[in-house]
């Protein structure tokens, strides 16, 4: 489990340009009961500075791909929130779920907001591709049956978490769509008045060519417009 108090870290194109993520990283900093450790400036282009920084969760604005990188391998383990478009308070969260090892991060990040603001909560399961299919141990079921049905990993994993959510005490919802997984986040973003979105790293998020093309978070990251909670494994976890 997380620690009882966050770190974070905010980074800024360049100073005084930074003003709504700075305010929304002190939104979150009382939300959390946490503090802000420092403020990176990308245009000091110091990866030193960010290693040397400890956080639990970075806070970016609207910043290039290239300075991206920086903050993503400067942090290991931390976690990424990027704000192109900062909207607080938090009251509606979309959690995609990905049958990776990495929800359980994007769970815990979401446990932690949606209790702290009260949120409504949706999960928007997507369907595994075929490799991730084999992984998770299923052949033969596809589509919307593999996440159904209770005699399958997935459809498991589905029946765990809203089992843990019903104990939140928020309101909480599942939504199932058809199609490819970034079709059905793009129809579901564009449906729903979330203000923010929580999904688990790529796997193998300690490599920078995943954060940029991996299958998921790549796309989201040149288009969603919503801030972007990508989720990597706590050092306690």
């Amino acid at each position: 489990m997380m620690e009882a108090e966050a770190r974070l870290l905010v980074c800024m194109p360049e100073t005084g340009k930074g003003g709504a993520v700075t305010a929304y990283a002190g939104y979150l900093r009382d939300l959390l009961g946490g503090q802000v450790n420092d403020t990176w400036l990308a245009a000091q282009k110091d990866k030193a500075c960010l290693k040397q920084t400890d956080c639990d969760l970075i806070v970016c604005g609207e910043l290039e791909q290239s300075c991206l990188e920086q903050v993503w391998a400067g942090q290991p383990p931390a976690s990424l929130l990027w704000a192109r478009r900062p909207r607080w308070p938090i009251q509606n969260i979309l959690l995609i779920l990905r049958f990776e090892e990495t929800d359980n991060a994007a769970v815990e990040w979401l446990e932690r907001l949606a209790l702290a603001s009260s949120a409504a909560v949706t999960v928007l399961p997507i369907v595994p591709s075929l490799p991730a299919m084999h992984r998770l141990g299923n052949r033969i079921q596809t589509g919307l049956d593999l996440l159904l049905s209770a005699n399958t990993p997935a459809g498991r994993r589905v029946r765990r978490l809203a089992r843990r959510m019903a104990g939140w005490q928020i309101s909480s919802g599942l939504r199932l769509r058809q199609g490819e997984p970034e079709q059905q986040i793009r129809e579901e973003v564009a449906e729903g008045n979330y203000d923010l979105i929580v999904i688990g790293a790529e796997p193998g998020h300690g490599r920078s060519h995943h954060f940029q093309s991996g299958e998921l978070v790549g796309p989201l990251l040149r288009w969603v417009e919503r801030p972007l909670l990508i989720a990597r494994p706590s050092r306690t976890s």
